[in-house]
């Protein structure tokens, strides 16, 4: 369970962002094969019975959370999101999926699915490390997903591995799997999708391989296709940012700072705006950019002290505070209560 104000707020905010329905009919797929009635439950959640079929759906945050959460409450299934991951094939991540299978080699499809993941789902982001002979490919939520967290981890995750298993010839090598949320009931589940050892309660999303498995060679290789293929992520991509309100945009940007805080000319100039037009346009949807990053500061702090093991002061380093003793006395004004008593105090609220 997630804490009612952080849901609360977790609604309100990400309800800027708006969701693209690419795996909607995969999900609504999956639920029908299970006994569900789709239509039932789309009517049920507000939304039209003739969304699964528009190319370019798209839904808001509350839309979306409530598709999954009823989804999950209807055919009573913790590991929903396991089984859907397992049934989506490299053609229905769309562009990506194939511009990532006419790769060169696994290095080149992981640059692809980095740089153009948003175009799949704003939610996450991956990012590639390499230390020495092993590479770790770090999968972080841009915001909270509260109820649905594991669903949507759980979805990409296992996707992932199909991604990079039919890419590689179905010779790379997954060393390890590590994820952030606590051990669920039903654990032993996942060595069914994961060949390799799986952690929880661990500090981030995390797959671990053979920086060698890098690479790789894809059967599938056509550096002709491969081009014609990324223009087109390219302008998908830029599709996708339209779509956004400026709030969303910048909402997606702060997720992906990573403990530097841009300030509003840095950001007007990553947008090709004025910072007296950035202001503007926020004008016009009733915030500013003060706001939006106090508030995402507000949402973030409760859902890395609640939903991870981070330290406070790391916490705080990804907020933007230089001084940990700033966020602690942020917080503190915030709350009335330090970040560790924050923890300490809503343990059982871990999601």
């Amino acid at each position: 369970m997630v804490s009612p104000s952080i849901t609360a707020h977790s609604r309100k905010l990400s309800n800027q962002v708006v969701l693209p329905g690419h795996y909607l009919r995969n999900l609504l797929d999956l639920i029908r094969s299970r006994g569900a009635d789709p239509q039932a439950l789309l009517i049920k959640a507000g939304l039209p019975v003739t969304l699964p079929d528009q190319l370019d759906a798209t839904l808001s945050w509350s839309q979306f959370q409530a598709v999954i959460t009823l989804c999950c409450a209807e055919i009573k299934e913790p590991a929903l999101g396991l089984y859907l991951g397992s049934q989506l094939t490299i053609t229905t991540h769309g562009l990506l999926g194939l511009a990532t299978m006419s790769s060169g080699n696994l290095q080149q499809a992981l640059a692809l699915i980095c740089k153009y993941i948003t175009t799949r789902s704003p939610l996450l982001t991956l990012t590639m490390q390499q230390q020495r002979q092993q590479v770790s490919l770090v999968l972080t939520e841009l915001q909270p997903l509260a109820d649905i967290r594991q669903f949507v981890v759980d979805t990409f995750a296992v996707a992932l591995h199909a991604i990079l298993d039919f890419v590689s010839g179905h010779q790379y090598r997954l060393r390890q799997v590590q994820f952030a949320f606590a051990r669920p009931a039903h654990s032993d589940l996942y060595q069914a999708f994961f060949p390799c050892p799986v952690l929880f309660n661990q500090q981030d999303h995390r797959f671990i391989l053979d920086a060698a498995d890098l690479a790789i060679v894809s059967p599938w290789a056509d550096w002709q296709v491969q081009s014609q293929l990324t223009a087109q992520c390219e302008q998908e991509l830029q599709r996708s940012q339209q779509r956004q309100s400026m709030a969303g945009l910048i909402r997606l940007m702060l997720g992906r700072t990573k403990g530097r805080i841009p300030g509003i000319e840095q950001v007007a100039a990553e947008f090709a705006l004025s910072s007296r037009t950035l202001r503007r346009r926020l004008q016009q949807e009733q915030t500013s950019y003060q706001q939006l990053v106090a508030d995402w500061r507000y949402e973030m702090a409760q859902h890395y002290l609640l939903a991870t093991t981070l330290p406070v002061q790391q916490i705080g380093y990804l907020l933007g505070y230089a001084d940990p003793a700033n966020f602690g006395r942020a917080f503190r004004r915030e709350h009335g209560f330090s970040p560790q008593q924050f923890r300490q105090h809503d343990q059982s609220a871990v999601c």
